[in-house]
This record gives C-alpha cells, sequence and structure tokens, in this order.
C-alpha cells in the first residue's frame, strides 16, 4: 500500500486575500465568514468588501457587517416602504435621509413618482463611492435622477442647519449603523449623535407632520439600542405616534427593529399603490411586520 503524503500546490488566485473573517455579535458568539478580501482601508471608520460564495458581496464598517448583495433588499425595502406607505397616498414629496450612503434607502424610495427631492447625508465620502464601484444593485434604476442629491457632511450638523434655515421635510430616515453602546453606555461610532435626544428634537422642527423611522438593530443581540431609542422617541414625540416593526434579515441573525413616529392614524394598514417592483416588501407584510415578539414587548414594556 502506498501512502500519499505530499500534494500539489493550489493554483493561483485571482484578486484580493482569501480569509477566514470573523464578526463578533455577542459574548462568546461569532460569525464567521470565509471568503476573498477585495477592498480594504481605514479613515473615519474602518471598511472591508469581502467576495463570499453564499452571500455575494459584503460590506463591513468597523467590524460590523452592514449589509450582503444577497439580502439587503430586506433591509431596505423594510426601512423605507412600511412608512411610505403608512400615510396618505402622495403625501411624502420631500424626504431625508441621514446616513445611507449606501444608496439602498433612496434605491426604494425613488420608486415613488410622488416624491420630489431626496436627500442622502452621509459622514464618509468612501462609502458611496465603494457602492458604486462594488454593489451598483443598490444604485437608483436612474443613477442619476434629478432628485437625488447626496451630501457629504455629519448629519447632526447638516440637520442643525436645516432648523436654522426652517426647511422642512415629509419622511426622515436615520439609516445609520448600529451605536456602539455597552453597559456603561460608551458609544465610539459615528453614529453616537443621531441616537440622542437633541437630535431628535431638531427632527422634530424639520419634519413637525411627518414621519420619522430609525433602524434599531436587533434586539435578540442588542437590546439596549432598541430600548434606548424607545425611551428617546417617548420622550420627543406623542406616545400614540410611536410604533415598531421588525423585518426579518437573514445576515443579521435575527429580526432587525425599526422605530417610527407617525402622526396618521393606522399605520399598520398600506395606504398607498401597489409596490411590483421589489422582493420582500408587499401589502400582507406590512401588516405582519407590527406583530411584535412577546419578548421585545416585555423588554419595551408594551
Amino acid at each position: 500500500m502506498i501512502r500519499k503524503v505530499m500534494s500539489r500546490a493550489l493554483p493561483s488566485e485571482g484578486k484580493g486575500v482569501r480569509v477566514f473573517y470573523g464578526e463578533f455579535i455577542n459574548v462568546d458568539y461569532v460569525f464567521g465568514y470565509i471568503g476573498r478580501l477585495i477592498h480594504g482601508e481605514s479613515g473615519l471608520q474602518n471598511i472591508y468588501i469581502l467576495e463570499n460564495e453564499f452571500w455575494g458581496r459584503m460590506l463591513f464598517i468597523n467590524n460590523n457587517l452592514q449589509f450582503t448583495s444577497r439580502d439587503e433588499f430586506v433591509y431596505h425595502e423594510a426601512l423605507v416602504h412600511i412608512p411610505m406607505q403608512s400615510v396618505p397616498d402622495g403625501k411624502i414629496k420631500k424626504v431625508l435621509i441621514c446616513g445611507g450612503g449606501d444608496y439602498g434607502a433612496a434605491r426604494e424610495v425613488l420608486k415613488y413618482s410622488c416624491v420630489e427631492e431626496v436627500i442622502i447625508v452621509d459622514i464618509d465620502p468612501r462609502v458611496p463611492k465603494l457602492v458604486e464601484e462594488y454593489f451598483p444593485e443598490l444604485l437608483p434604476e436612474n443613477p442619476k435622477d434629478p432628485r437625488l442629491h447626496l451630501i457629504t457632511e455629519d448629519a447632526y450638523v447638516l440637520v442643525d442647519q436645516y432648523v436654522k434655515e426652517g426647511k422642512t421635510f415629509d419622511l426622515i430616515i436615520v439609516d445609520s449603523t448600529d451605536p456602539d453602546i455597552g453597559e456603561s453606555e460608551n458609544i465610539q461610532e459615528l453614529s453616537h449623535a443621531l441616537f440622542g435626544i437633541d437630535f431628535h428634537q431638531k427632527l422634530l422642527k424639520i419634519c413637525p407632520e411627518g414621519v420619522i423611522v430609525q433602524q434599531c438593530g436587533t434586539p435578540f443581540t442588542m437590546k439596549n439600542i432598541l430600548i434606548g431609542v424607545h425611551r428617546i422617541y417617548r420622550s420627543v414625540y406623542p406616545e400614540n405616534q410611536i410604533y415598531i416593526y421588525r423585518a426579518n434579515v437573514p445576515s443579521f441573525g435575527s429580526d432587525n427593529a425599526y422605530i417610527m413616529r407617525c402622526p396618521f392614524e393606522y399605520p399598520q394598514i398600506p395606504k398607498g399603490k401597489v409596490i411590483i417592483n421589489t422582493l420582500y416588501y408587499d401589502f400582507a407584510v406590512h401588516g405582519s411586520s407590527f406583530v411584535l415578539p412577546k419578548f421585545w414587548r416585555v423588554e419595551l414594556g408594551l
């Protein structure tokens, strides 16, 4: 019997370094990905793009997964279509997206012909450029849509400026990274200022009669984000205008939470025209999104 000992070398691989990438989710809990690292750089934030056979391309900011090319549509469609459909048809004309430099939220907003203006304000100029190069599917159907304006600025600073100018919006979407909130409330992410009472007090001034929605991470592994933001909403907005809904984003590992201030009655009932060019959202999903697990309601005191 001849024992095989040595083996041929693997053929040379293409662009990028093949790695095992670990994302820490919670204590002793890690998501692991094998793939080719096709982009990485440091600056305002650490940004990495991994190419994975199952998820496709994956964008990480400060070592946390932001989205994958396989399932980003779930997150973005829930973030946008539920607030858009919660108001009377045609009511939303001016939209401000705080964060959202990946274009995903803007892509969904621009599917509505009633929208006249969409402003994205993102603090990191690299994110839109990287998405344009590596994630073209996140771009609007018409990337040069004249209704879309991209501003590189701290959303907190720009909102403060809009307050002074008296500019108003019908819908504000806070589409930021998750804040790094530990038990000590030590927040390190650039999104820190977007998860504060003073920021929402400013949002109320520029969106006095409109809808304000904010993503709140996955409560199963980061309940403090949803609980903290819910407390802020209750401090700033009328309690009968606060709604929480959810969407299961597979790559996030569990339901993602969204919290919405909506001054219109019965946001659980869609009020607009059917949107046909979606993969996740429809009217049946709209209503069911507001049904929260019991353990969420217990933690929130609902």
